[in-house]
């Protein structure tokens, strides 16, 4: 009855507060709340524009109020300097130059605010942010930070690439080479074609299915690290020396214990993401992790092979176990592969 009774003036309130409003707005506005404060809702407008050109070599992006605001970002090699935006005049970013350095804040954020628009004022309007970097230019750093719909990264040389992105429903790097790298990313899919990355983590932390794509090129003393479910895809002449691949999240408590009627209390089959590797060139030692899910490898260039498994099953070419254990063949050798599973499947064809 109390909670009625205060549900009911919260009503009256918010009548109250709309009627104040309007007789202050001469009319009926659509209206919102910024915290406290009470704001008539601007209408939409798609607008289209570019921005001084000027040199640098960092790019800095930063989230600013607009954290949740929606945008794609889209920065690629071009024939000159260049930043563009298309899209919702609420979400238009800041753009300055200092010292070399192309900064970046994201527009209007408005997550935080309460509307009251029953007219329609804020339309649906796809909004892009565009960078271009002549072709002989190597960035120092380039970073960005958020949320974004969708984000695409193509034929840039960076010395430092550090990339702090929560949700993101598409991340993808096409030629991309990066000196030292810094990923940590809530993505939902991710592409990274022909690329050359060195020297840091690949940290997918969505706890959602993901679905990653590395397609030809590099990965040089980079951890991959996943969380959650999905999909993880090793192809098409995709070369990994040094670093480690780890699906799904140990650190956490996800390992299974020591003692196997421990572990078969436990049900940690929507813990893993499965790996497929087909095509790719292994140097040195390379190690791939996984909890419960499958790791899957075919067409490898390597010396060696390293396959153990807590409680699933091994296939190492003609040789098989059903029930835990090690197999091994050339692992004396330079370049030695590693597959290392709780409960899941490990298998060499």
């Amino acid at each position: 009855m109390k909670k009625t009774f205060k549900f009911g003036w919260l009503i009256l309130a918010i009548g109250a507060v709309i009627a104040i409003v309007g007789a202050a707005f001469h009319g009926v506005k659509a209206v919102e709340f910024d915290g406290l404060k009470v704001q008539t809702v601007k209408k939409d407008r798609d607008i289209q524009k570019t921005y001084a050109k000027k040199e640098f070599d960092q790019i800095k992006i930063e989230s600013g109020s607009g954290y949740f605001a929606p945008i794609d970002l889209d920065i690629r090699q071009g024939s000159d300097y260049s930043v563009s935006y298309s899209g919702s005049s609420r979400y238009e970013p800041k753009i300055s130059y200092q010292n070399g350095t192309l900064k970046i804040i994201r527009g209007r954020d408005t997550h935080n605010t309460v509307s009251l628009d029953f007219t329609d004022y804020r339309t649906k309007i796809d909004s892009k942010l565009v960078i271009t970097v002549p072709q002989n230019v190597k960035l120092s750093t380039l970073k960005v930070e958020g949320i974004y719909d969708n984000i695409n990264l193509e034929k840039l040389n960076v010395a430092m690439l550090d990339l702090d992105l929560d949700h993101t429903k598409k991340l993808e790097l096409n030629e991309v080479t990066a000196e030292r790298t810094d990923v940590d990313t809530g993505i939902d899919a991710g592409q990274i074609i022909n690329s050359k990355l060195n020297n840091g983590e690949l940290e997918f932390t969505a706890s959602s299915d993901l679905d990653l794509v590395v397609s030809g090129g590099e990965l040089n003393n980079i951890k991959v690290k996943t969380e959650g479910q999905g999909r993880v895809y090793y192809k098409d002449g995709l070369v990994v020396n040094g670093g480690s691949t780890q699906l799904a999240d140990i650190e956490y408590g996800h390992e299974y214990a020591d003692d196997e009627s421990d572990s078969e209390s436990v049900d940690n089959t929507e813990l893993s993401s499965d790996l497929d590797a087909d095509t790719i060139t292994v140097k040195g030692k390379y190690e791939i992790k996984n909890v419960a899910g499958a790791i899957r490898v075919g067409n490898v260039t390597v010396q060696g092979y390293r396959l153990t498994n807590k409680h699933g099953k091994n296939t190492l070419h003609d040789q098989q176990q059903t029930n835990g254990g090690t197999l091994e063949e050339n692992t004396d050798q330079a370049d030695v592969l590693t597959l290392d599973n709780q409960t899941g499947e490990n298998t060499v064809k």
